[in-house]
């Protein structure tokens, strides 16, 4: 197996901007290793038409459509597993009830809530990058989201819940293939963003990671919507990071 197949698995599984190719098990198990680099070329697509001026001065709208061009690319998986996690977790819900709610296609208040806050964060966050041109802070974000879902795979890989996608990510989480997947997020970081910005980020992000897997240790399993939580939350911590460091009286913005 090249590298180029498991790579063109994660962008079909996370995003549809590749064609549309079935693949076996043991490939998307293979996958999760690039989920960052996938992040990588989503960022720099997402932000691409901004960085050559598309509609500058105007960051309020940037902000808007690069916010749904990356619903779009990504299908708006990831916010909906977002949503499912709110709706669980907000019903107070225990055992197979917890379940139950989350496995409900119907959307509760908690769940909407979520998508308010967190879609709308993520505008705000964006139209302040985006006022001061900061596109590699943007890129990263898809990075971090990325880097985090792995991460959050392989701390809990052996509270895998019911079949399909999420269950091949927990089962292609190994050791060899966090340490690539963290590689390849802190070199992204690194390179798109000033270094004093990139801990901020890092301690937000772990910070979800640890509340999402402590969650999925109570509840008894861990599925694809936890996963998809991850991403969301990976890119949030990376935006409101960037803007807690650069904002800092004691820090000059970059």
């Amino acid at each position: 197996m090249t590298i180029f197949t498991p790579f063109m698995a994660a962008m079909n599984f996370l995003t549809r901007l590749a064609p549309a190719r079935i693949h076996d098990d043991s490939t998307i198990a293979a996958s999760v290793k690039y989920f960052p680099l996938v992040g990588m070329v989503l960022g720099g697509l997402l932000t691409l038409p901004f960085f050559f001026g598309l509609l500058g001065g105007y960051p309020w709208i940037q902000a808007w459509l690069l916010a749904g061009a990356s619903l779009w690319a990504t299908r708006g998986l990831h916010w909906d597993g977002w949503a499912d996690i709110f709706d669980a977790w907000g019903s107070g819900a225990r055992g197979e009830r917890f379940w139950e709610v989350l496995k409900d296609s119907r959307i509760g208040a908690f769940g909407v809530m979520a998508l308010i806050m967190g879609l709308g964060g993520q505008i705000l966050l964006l139209h302040e990058a985006l006022a001061v041109r900061a596109y590699g802070a943007i890129a990263f974000a898809f990075v971090l989201g990325r880097g985090l879902c792995v991460g959050l795979a392989y701390c809990s890989r052996n509270l895998a819940r019911g079949t399909g996608l999420g269950q091949l990510t927990l089962q292609g989480a190994t050791l060899p293939s966090l340490i690539i997947a963290l590689g390849l997020t802190l070199f992204a970081g690194l390179g798109l963003r000033p270094l004093h910005t990139l801990a901020p980020a890092l301690m937000l992000g772990l910070l979800g990671l640890v509340e999402l897997h402590t969650l999925a240790k109570k509840s008894g399993g861990l599925n694809g919507d936890f996963l998809g939580a991850a991403i969301v939350w990976g890119e949030l911590a990376a935006l409101l990071g960037w803007l807690l460091a650069t904002r800092s009286n004691l820090i000059p913005l970059l």
